[in-house]
């Protein structure tokens, strides 16, 4: 499965990372087709770069036609956002084009605080970082597309079932 693969790639890397999107929500227990991976990835020099190079390892380019390391460039960064509404840089598999992983350019969430609250799902020898419940919940509430708020809904049922 490609998402084990980038798991352990970047778990190899030390990378700092999060699960978001509709993996995560898989990982909480909601079922969601996806094909993507959305990844909140903390945005220093030296962890963007290892996830950066993890994913270049494992043979994924970038969609857009920029170099992977114009994501170091926190300006880069924000004038992606600000002026191509773009909130996710996606690498694709040259190969395999139904493997995306996505990562993500800006989070309502500090990732630190993210961090702290991580759910960690153990899948054989992987431990992998998941977004809260809370901060997923928080993440889709800003998002305008209807399978958020159907995503939505079912994390706060979630939510309310397990009474936190």
């Amino acid at each position: 499965m490609f998402y084990e693969e980038v798991f352990a790639k970047l778990e190899e890397s030390q990378v700092r990372y999060l699960v978001a999107g509709a993996i995560a929500l898989n990982l909480h227990g909601i079922p969601r087709l996806t094909a993507d991976l959305d990844l909140l990835v903390e945005l220093s020099g030296p962890n963007l770069t290892a996830a950066i190079e993890a994913l270049e390892a494992l043979g994924y380019k970038p969609r857009l036609p920029v170099p992977a390391r114009a994501l170091l460039d926190p300006e880069t960064r924000r004038e992606w956002r600000e002026t191509r509404n773009l909130w996710a840089f996606t690498f694709v598999h040259p190969t395999r084009p139904l493997q995306e992983v996505d990562l993500l350019l800006e989070s309502p969430v500090s990732f630190e605080e993210a961090d702290r609250a991580k759910k960690v799902v153990t899948a054989g020898p992987l431990r992998i970082p998941v977004l809260s419940l809370d901060h997923l919940i928080l993440m889709k509430r800003q998002s305008p597309r209807a399978q958020d708020a159907a995503d939505l809904e079912a994390l706060e049922q979630l939510k309310r079932l397990l009474g936190s």
